[in-house]
């Protein structure tokens, strides 16, 4: 059986940021091994990709994951993950984070995804977009600060069969 694995990742100046990114690639990388190691279809190669983008805005640092595997059959995954880091706090920033200094961010999110989703023509089914855009941390805990705004990710699935999206909220929109 032959395996792929490839993983592309930066290495960074800050010691809690290097912890976090490795600690989730080696998740990722033990997960897919479990599957790989499994002799269901031994003509089949098994594949683990992982890139990312690295953003900055003023005292943060965003990575954006994206994690495309196959093990077989209906086993495969994509998904997205950020990780973004207060450089002079020395602190990884998680949704709540942001929750808690501005409790209607979440609204704001959720808003401002419904009326970009609106007008795609990708997505059909519209309970479903309302479903993946509920005022819910775990809808929009994929972000990343960029120059122009809060860069908001959505996986394949959240808001549309086989498709993932990225919304950007300007921080005009935030009230900053």
């Amino acid at each position: 059986m032959n395996n792929g694995i490839q993983v592309i990742y930066p290495r960074t100046k800050y010691l809690t940021v290097n912890e976090e990114i490795f600690s989730y690639i080696e998740k990722k990388i033990h997960q897919f091994m479990i599957f790989a190691k499994e002799a269901i279809q031994e003509n089949l190669v098994y594949t683990l990709d992982i890139a990312h983008d690295e953003y900055h805005y003023q005292d943060y640092v965003s990575y954006v994951f994206y994690v495309s595997s196959y093990t077989g059959g209906n086993n495969s995954e994509h998904s997205i993950y950020s990780i973004v880091y207060d450089t002079v706090k020395n602190k990884i920033i998680h949704l709540s984070d942001l929750v808690q200094e501005k409790e209607q961010i979440l609204s704001i999110f959720s808003l401002k995804s419904r009326e970009v989703f609106s007008k795609n023509s990708n997505v059909v089914d519209t309970k479903q977009m309302l479903e993946g855009t509920t005022e819910e941390l775990s809808n929009f805990s994929v972000f990343a600060f960029t120059p122009t705004g809060i860069l908001l990710f959505f996986p394949e699935n959240q808001i549309a069969p086989t498709y993932a999206f990225k919304v950007n909220v300007a921080y005009s929109e935030l009230g900053k």
